[in-house]
């Protein structure tokens, strides 16, 4: 366990807390700490396609000169893969830096991991003088820590059923969270995918400058074309003087880490963990390797509806494998098991991921290994395979 994993252990188990008055806190601290602010901060919000739009317009912005900081969530291997600068990941020893200096901040001690992880990277950002802040919300929007600041252009990918625990039921719920981040006189882009009654009434009360983005026809090996869109409309309004189609082909061959991965010939990685997201995978899979065995490799986590991880996979999907994987925040495997048993699918338990890379090495010609459903799995696929991120 590296030092600033051993820091992180208690502030991790704190409770997270999605309240007004936990933000209200937050904001108050941003202003304390006064921070260096750039020309530009671009947020985005949205069920999917977050990180792959933040990191589509990282790479054409770092391409063109400019300064980007990059906030995502969550990571996949290590914590410091969340805050990058010029597509670089800052140093374990800044991070624990500048949490030891937040030590100093009055409600310190309320904040959870979230917040306080956020405000390092807003710290570090106005350390290093950047031209440019992209920011991910790690959840909703309204009490998010990246909805402290006045963004130059706020970005909505889609809506689609998720965190319904937190956020509430329905779509018309959802949208009111995630339209906490739009502003007026600023630029406001909504990918894919009808817009709420909830967003909309926020629009008609704000007016921003609103931009719709829907079918982009630009095709990137590795990125969903809804986030291949907004970023290019986002260079398009913000970044004139930037050719957005020609620099965007450029990322033709980029790698999406977490999404849509072929990490060997035989095996892809993917992410998703919720409906929409899967149904993703699934389009992909069927598209590209329609013609190979698939065998999955999932896990769920316990606070998601398994049937909306697994249904979309049931008819491309020829075999099941439900790693052991140390984590009480997965759905164990004894559950997944019967759930797909019940589907009448072929299931195979009690392998570890040492044996599961002996198997997709030895594993006979046309078949596929896919890896999907949380975070963790794919992070630890990740790092037997010692990958850098």
């Amino acid at each position: 366990m590296t030092e600033l994993e051993k820091y992180l252990v208690p502030i991790l188990d704190k409770k997270n807390s999605f309240r007004k008055s936990s933000f209200s806190k937050l904001k108050k601290a941003v202003i304390k700490l006064n921070l260096n602010k750039p020309s530009q901060i671009i947020s985005v919000t949205g069920t999917n396609g977050k990180g792959s739009t933040l990191e589509i317009l990282s790479q054409v912005l770092n391409n063109n000169n400019f300064k980007v900081g990059l906030f995502t969530s969550p990571h996949l291997v290590r914590f410091n893969e969340r805050i990058k600068i010029n597509n670089m990941s800052v140093t374990d020893k800044e991070i624990l830096k500048t949490f030891k200096q937040l030590e100093n901040l009055k409600d310190y001690k309320s904040f959870n991991f979230f917040q306080l992880f956020s405000l390092a990277c807003f710290v570090i950002f106005s350390n290093r003088k950047l031209d440019i802040w992209l920011l991910e919300a790690g959840l909703g929007g309204r009490l998010d820590p990246i909805n402290c600041f006045d963004a130059d252009v706020s970005v909505i990918t889609k809506i689609a059923l998720d965190h319904e625990d937190i956020l509430g039921k329905g779509l018309e719920n959802i949208g009111k969270e995630k339209a906490g981040i739009i502003r007026s006189n600023q630029d406001f882009i909504y990918g894919e995918g009808k817009i709420p009654e909830s967003v909309k009434k926020v629009l008609d009360k704000l007016n921003p400058n609103f931009h719709k983005i829907d079918n982009c026809s630009i095709k990137l090996e590795n990125f969903h074309r809804n986030s291949v869109g907004i970023a290019k409309k986002i260079l398009d309004v913000k970044f004139k003087k930037i050719d957005s189609l020609n620099e965007i082909k450029k990322l033709k061959k980029s790698p999406n880490y977490g999404r849509c991965h072929q990490l060997k010939k035989d095996l892809i990685v993917d992410v998703s963990h919720n409906n929409d997201s899967v149904k993703n995978l699934e389009e992909f899979i069927s598209n590209n390797f329609s013609k190979s065995k698939i065998k999955a490799i999932f896990s769920c986590n316990k606070l998601k509806k398994l049937e909306d991880l697994c249904d979309p996979m049931m008819e491309v999907v020829d075999e099941w494998y439900l790693p052991e994987l140390e984590s009480n925040r997965l759905l164990s495997s004894n559950l997944v098991n019967k759930y797909l048993l019940s589907k009448g699918k072929k299931v195979n338990l009690g392998y570890d991921l040492h044996q599961l890379k002996q198997k997709i090495n030895k594993q006979e010609k046309n078949s596929l290994f896919v890896a999907f459903g949380s975070f963790i799995l794919i992070g630890k696929i990740y790092e037997s395979y010692n990958f850098q991120i």
